[in-house]
């Protein structure tokens, strides 16, 4: 067995000098199963495609249901239902300062409870299927997770239809969240880049390049949303967000390949609680250094997560509310813009900043433009201030991928998939607690300082910028071990 893992090991090293577009990569498996041969270039096109409808479809229904339910609740306190009233700020008599607040505050509760329920429930089926990925595939989670987006979207379609309950819109979460919401799609095709490419800078653009994908398809998502709802027509972008969820099961089942051989002579039962404990099957198989490595880089992520990815819908309440008073058009365009200069700069700095610098120093970097920006929203008055916020979050961006790439360079070929379904079911799981605290916390100050959630993301991050530097300081001390998995 050590010497087929020896033989392993120098198959993957010397990857490294493979021309990666010219000529074809061989993914070793397990001692179990013979290698798998097809060309990567191909692969990474179609995992990027599925990624572009996938993440279209998924972000396009956060503005929906957030501007629907702002929409619904303000129809409560005397609004016209005829048209979209978000972009509404209190100037007269009719819609005061205080129902203003009120429709703010019963939103923020709303949205809160939503998105607590997708996320929260998404953790147990990442746990059970992510480990399940480096034994039969990882094509199946991305038909789950596609399923779940489907019904969901069906979910809303019917409520928005048939105007029913907002409470509803929690069965389209509870389906997104039992089909493994984004985190168990991400767990597959992160393990399908970890598959098709060799470690190090390699691995870290690719990923940088599809996670940038996705963040383009976001922007002209959030972008063509934003015009095609400002009149209150929710109906004809679901109708979309469907044929774009199909199209993606199409061209899975048609182009998609899959990358890991399946490997069933494993111990892990189906159904047992092993499973649910083979995620965690990295922190048992390696050294107490690796070990120490990964479970400081996976607190980064969580925090991060929970920090940035946890506070979309109180964004959205606090640019609509006063002093900014921010329409639904200008905000979705805006994060448009966001998305597009973030990821067209990080991909060019990285690709830069790689030739002097380590990931983990830009990482600290990331964080630290990530502090600064949460900083300068708290205290946004103006809108050149917000304007100031984007810009200077832009390192922010980089965080996600780099750390990927990084600990995906510490485990095994048959352990990514457990890896990144054990850092994907802990980032949801902050995210729902952030969702639900930070719409508590905005519930509770939006009459009076509604920037005081963005102060306390700024404190969060900064014990995610102490525990960065710690990291930087192990990993200089000492180089990174390719699948260092001896005891």
């Amino acid at each position: 067995m050590e010497q087929d893992l020896h033989q392993v090991r120098n198959l993957y090293y010397r990857m490294d000098s493979i021309e990666k577009d010219k000529s074809l990569l061989i993914i070793p498996d397990w001692p179990t199963e013979k290698p798998a041969i097809f060309r990567p270039v191909y692969q990474f096109i179609a995992i990027e495609i599925i990624t572009i409808l996938y993440f279209g479809a998924l972000v396009a229904m956060l503005p929906i249901q957030q501007f629907y339910v702002i929409d619904e609740v303000a129809k409560k306190y005397g609004e016209d239902g005829e048209k979209s009233n978000v972009d509404h700020c209190p100037k007269g008599l009719v819609f005061s300062n205080n129902t203003s607040n009120m429709v703010q505050a019963e939103s923020a509760n709303i949205l809160m409870y939503l998105g607590f329920v997708g996320t929260l429930i998404a953790v147990v089926p990442i746990l059970v299927f992510g480990s399940l990925t480096d034994r039969y595939g990882r094509k199946f989670p991305i038909y789950l997770s596609l399923v779940g987006i489907l019904l969901k979207e069906i979910v809303m379609t019917v409520t928005v239809y048939k105007g029913l309950s907002l409470w509803f819109l929690a069965l389209g979460e509870f389906f997104l969240g039992i089909t493994g919401h984004f985190g168990l799609f991400q767990t597959a095709t992160m393990g399908m880049i970890a598959d098709i490419t060799t470690p190090g800078k390699n691995r870290a653009i690719k990923i940088t390049i599809l996670e940038g994908t996705a963040a383009v398809a976001v922007a002209f998502s959030v972008l063509c949303i934003g015009f095609w709802i400002k009149d209150g027509n929710y109906r004809h972008p679901l109708i979309m967000c469907i044929a774009c969820t199909v199209l993606s099961l199409i061209l899975t089942l048609t182009l998609l390949s899959e990358t890991a051989k399946t490997n069933k002579k494993k111990n892990t039962r189906i159904c047992t609680k092993s499973v649910m404990c083979a995620c965690f099957d990295v922190y048992r198989n390696g050294k107490r250094k690796r070990n120490i490595k990964i479970l400081i880089g996976q607190m980064i992520l969580c925090i991060n997560a929970g920090a940035l990815l946890g506070k979309s819908n109180v964004v959205t309440l606090f640019l609509l509310h006063k002093p900014l008073c921010w329409s639904g058009v200008h905000i979705q365009v805006f994060t448009c813009i966001q998305f597009l200069v973030n990821w067209g700069s990080i991909l060019v700095f990285i690709k830069i900043l790689h030739k002097y610098l380590a990931d983990y120093t830009i990482v600290i970097a990331g964080t630290v433009s990530a502090i600064a920006s949460s900083v300068t929203l708290a205290i946004s008055t103006k809108e050149w201030i917000v304007y100031l916020y984007a810009v200077i979050g832009i390192m922010a961006v980089s965080i996600s991928p780099l750390l990927r790439s990084v600990l995906s360079r510490l485990v095994s070929p048959v352990e990514q998939g457990s890896l990144f379904a054990c850092i994907g079911s802990s980032e949801l799981l902050l995210t729902s607690l952030a969702q639900l605290f930070y719409g508590i916390v905005y519930k509770e100050t939006v009459s009076y300082l509604p920037g005081l959630v963005f102060l306390i993301t700024a404190g969060i991050l900064v014990i995610e910028l102490c525990l960065s530097i710690f990291l930087r300081s192990i990993m200089s001390k000492e180089p990174i071990i390719v699948t260092e998995t001896e005891k």
